[in-house]
């Protein structure tokens, strides 16, 4: 085929699983100048212009003893994990939702609890291939941890939302699964569990995560996840008592307390935010924004202000993100929502991201805090690597003041 015509992606999206394939479908779509978005899910009822790789779902190579692995784009977080999980190791990742393929999590840069302690996508990726808009196959770094060649081309995806190219494969250093993992739990009024997390970080604690979830009447619950053997443990936890002068409750990881809904564990490394959102009762275009500001502003950040107007939040301080969500479902309440965060938000480096909104929830809503710094550097690449403007990302065509 030379010409690219409405419809017949779908019939090929059924069908496409290998690179090649997919690199024709570009060329395709180049020649018309047709825009397309790519897509990793399991429905059946895929717009004509969206791409499916969920037939790119096979392990590259997998080396247990250097402890890397290379993957298709399309294969799931969950069995990337379940594969890992055979020989004792993991990802240490924060995907959102655990039907996420590992393409999606990486052009989306999804993360939360394990971030700060544990490292964040960009740590875990050695290489990368990937797709352009003028339908060449690019493959960047390589198979093992110290592989050097050129530019950073694999980390310029990380967060890319699929404007520079689709990734169809990548590869990732992996680390042994922590030993008995295990978390401590209270219940705080107000913030004044902040003081006391300031003083774990001072005190440099080998901590795996920390997370606090507000509650319906101001309080929050506070989690602090852990690892190793029993020695290791019972000085943590020691030493955890002793910063907050106050018993906290133990749970293994995989446990939950009665009447608990939501407690971290170890589906943070599969998919997290279901079960947040469900404990929050949030609907599909609920208002749920997702901020990530550094520690230091969390750390004066007006919470009892938002408890007041029934948000509900979650807090990873370390990692330094908040997740506001509120059942509203209008889109004009949604926006006064959205200012009210933003006019609490003082520092530069803070950025916000929708996660589930109403048809208002646009980019350019979210203004100079939903775009990465250097976004104009972001929009001159993406004109380079996509030239005919194959890739439909509305991210690359925000205009501000």
């Amino acid at each position: 085929m030379s010409r690219f015509e409405p419809g017949s992606l779908q019939e090929i999206q059924s069908w496409v699983s290998s690179r090649i394939e997919s690199q024709e479908v570009f060329r395709m779509c180049g020649n018309c100048s047709r825009t397309l978005t790519t897509a990793s899910g399991n429905s059946n009822e895929i717009p004509s212009d969206i791409l499916s790789l969920k037939n790119l779902n096979k392990t590259r190579f997998f080396d247990p003893e250097d402890m890397v692995v290379g993957v298709e784009a399309g294969m799931s977080i969950r069995t990337l994990q379940e594969m890992l999980g055979e020989r004792n190791m993991l990802l240490p990742v924060n995907p959102w939702y655990s039907d996420s393929c590992v393409g999606s999590m990486v052009a989306c840069n999804d993360f939360g609890p394990n971030r700060m302690f544990m490292g964040g996508l960009r740590d875990c990726m050695i290489g990368i291939e990937y797709i352009n808009g003028k339908g060449e196959i690019v493959q960047a770094g390589g198979k093992v941890v110290k592989n050097v060649s050129g530019y950073d081309l694999t980390r310029m995806m990380l967060g890319s939302l699929g404007g520079f190219g689709v990734i169809t494969a990548i590869n990732f250093k992996v680390l042994p699964r922590p030993v008995e993992p295990h978390g401590m739990y209270g219940i705080f009024k107000n913030k004044e569990w902040l003081t006391q997390v300031k003083e774990l970080l001072h005190r440099r604690m080998p901590l795996d995560w920390i997370q606090a979830v507000s509650t319906p009447d101001s309080s929050w619950s506070l989690g602090l996840g852990y690892s190793g053997n029993i020695s290791k443990r019972n000085r943590i936890q020691s030493e955890i008592s002793d910063v907050f002068n106050q018993p906290l409750q133990v749970l293994p990881d995989g446990k939950s307390f009665s009447g608990k809904k939501f407690t971290p564990g170890e589906q943070r490394f599969v998919g997290f935010m279901t079960a947040i959102r469900a404990a929050a009762g949030m609907e599909v275009n609920s208002f749920h924004i997702f901020a990530t500001l550094p520690s230091e502003e969390i750390m004066n950040f007006p919470f009892e202000t938002f408890s007041k107007d029934n948000f509900k939040m979650v807090v990873h301080p370390a990692g330094g993100d908040i997740h506001f969500m509120h059942n509203s479902t209008g889109g004009k309440e949604q926006l006064e929502l959205l200012e009210k965060i933003k006019s609490c938000l003082t520092h530069s480096d803070s950025k916000l991201r929708w996660v589930s909104s109403a048809e208002e929830g646009t980019y350019q809503a979210l203004g100079s805090f939903g775009v990465a710094n250097g976004y104009s550097l972001s929009q001159r690449l993406k004109h380079h690597l996509d030239p005919s403007g194959v890739f439909f990302s509305t991210y690359y065509n925000l205009q501000f003041d």
